[in-house]
C-alpha cells in the first residue's frame, strides 16, 4: 500500500482507535515519547485484522503493530528469538526486530525498526545473487533456532489452503479453476514426508527479508520482519514461499533476469538444507496460493502462468498411493480435531 498519515477508523483494532483518540504516547507509555511522536505513517493495513505504523520521534524510528487478535504469541516469539541470538550483535548471524513494548489490553506491539532494502528491491536494482544468497543465510539461521513456539504448519494445513485457492480461482474462471484443481489433486496424492518441524516464518516474501549490510565475517546480514503467520513446519515451506515471490517478480521483464539469478543463488546456498522433492511440492502449493491472491488486483489471465508452473512442478514429484496421502493428512490433523469443513475440503481434494 502507499504510506499515508491518515489512520483508519477501524473498530476491530482497539489499539488504533486508542491512538486516534488519546495519542500514541498515552497508549504505549513504555516508549517514553514525552510530547508525543513527530510523525506517524500507516504503512500496512488489512481491514478488520491488523495495521502497521511507522513512527518517528527525534532520532528514534520504530514500528507499531495493532491487531484485532491476541498479540501475545508474537510478543513471546520476539522475546524468544532475542534470547536465541537474533538481536543486534547476536550470535545467530541474522536479526529480527527487537520488542520495545507490548500493551496486551490493546493488542499493540512496538518493535525496533530494521534499516535496509528488502530483497525485492535488491533484485530490481540488479543485485539478484545477493538477494538469493541473503535469503539462504536466513533459512540456515532459522533452521537452527531453538524456538518451539507457534502452531503446526504442515501438509494438512497446506492442502486446506490449496482447496481454498482452487475455489477462488474457479470462481474467477472455470477453466483456470479446473487447472488449479488438477494441481491440488496432484498435491494431495503425492505429499512429501514430514520432516522435523522447525520455526517457519509462514510468509517469507522477498519484501519481508531485509539486507542489513555487511558485518565482519557475515556479508549480507539478513533481517526478517512481519512474523504474524509464524509456526512450526518444514523448512521447505519458507523456501517455497520465497521462490514463489521470485516467480511473481519474473512476470516483470525488467526484473526477470535478476529474479532468476536470485533463485539460482538461493538454490545453490540451500543445498543440503532443503529436500528437493519436498521443495517442489511446497513450491507448487505456494504458487497456487499466490495465483489466487493475484485475483484481488488482476485478471484470471495474469494468474494462469502461476498455475501452469505449479502444474509443471507437480509432474516432477513421484506420486504416493492415494490412501497414504489421505492418512498422512488426517495424521497431521491429529494434533487437534478437524472441523467438518476441513474434512469436506480434504475429501473434495482427494475425490
Amino acid at each position: 500500500m502507499k504510506p499515508t498519515t491518515e489512520l483508519p477508523d477501524d473498530p476491530a483494532l482497539p489499539g488504533l482507535l486508542a491512538i486516534r483518540t488519546v495519542g500514541l504516547g498515552r497508549v504505549v507509555p513504555a516508549l517514553e515519547l514525552g510530547g508525543g511522536p513527530e510523525a506517524i505513517r500507516l504503512v500496512g493495513y488489512t481491514p478488520g485484522s491488523r495495521a502497521t505504523l511507522e513512527v518517528r520521534s527525534g532520532r528514534r524510528r520504530f514500528a507499531l503493530k495493532a491487531y484485532a487478535h491476541d498479540a501475545e504469541p508474537e510478543a513471546a516469539l520476539y522475546q524468544a528469538l532475542a534470547a536465541a541470538g537474533f538481536g543486534e550483535g547476536g550470535r545467530a548471524g541474522a536479526r529480527v526486530p527487537p520488542l520495545l513494548a507490548w500493551e496486551p489490553s490493546l493488542q499493540v506491539l512496538a518493535l525496533g525498526w530494521l534499516e535496509g532494502p528488502p530483497a525485492r528491491q535488491l533484485i530490481r536494482q540488479g543485485q539478484g545473487r545477493r538477494a538469493g544468497a541473503m535469503a539462504a543465510r536466513w533459512l540456515w539461521s532459522a533452521a537452527s533456532a531453538p524456538v518451539k513456539l507457534g502452531p503446526t504448519v504442515g501438509v494438512a494445513q497446506v492442502l486446506l489452503q490449496a482447496g481454498k485457492s482452487v475455489a477462488q480461482l474457479a470462481g474467477a474462471d472455470r477453466v483456470l479453476g479446473a487447472a488449479a484443481k488438477a494441481v491440488a489433486v496432484a498435491l494431495a496424492r503425492q505429499p512429501p514426508s514430514e520432516s522435523t518441524p522447525r520455526l517457519v516464518h509462514g510468509t517469507l516474501y522477498a519484501r519481508h527479508i531485509l539486507d542489513l549490510g555487511d558485518e565482519p565475517g557475515a556479508p549480507g546480514v539478513p533481517g526478517v520482519i512481519d512474523w504474524q503467520r509464524f509456526g512450526q513446519g518444514p523448512v521447505e515451506l519458507d523456501a517455497a514461499v520465497f521462490l514463489a515471490t521470485l516467480t511473481r517478480l519474473r512476470r516483470h521483464d525488467e526484473a526477470a533476469g535478476e529474479a532468476s539469478r536470485a533463485e539460482e543463488a538461493f538454490l545453490t546456498e540451500t543445498r543440503g538444507l532443503v529436500d528437493p522433492r519436498a521443495l517442489r511440492w511446497h513450491r507448487a502449493a505456494a504458487l497456487l496460493h499466490f495465483a489466487s491472491r493475484l485475483l484481488r488486483r488482476d485478471t484470471a489471465a495474469a494468474a494462469r502462468p502461476l498455475v501452469d508452473e505449479a502444474a509443471q512442478l507437480t509432474e516432477r514429484v513421484t506420486a504416493a498411493p492415494r490412501r497414504a496421502a489421505l492418512e498422512l493428512v488426517l495424521q497431521a490433523l491429529s494434533t487437534r480435531p478437524a472441523t467438518p469443513e476441513e474434512l469436506d475440503e480434504i475429501r473434495r481434494l482427494l475425490s
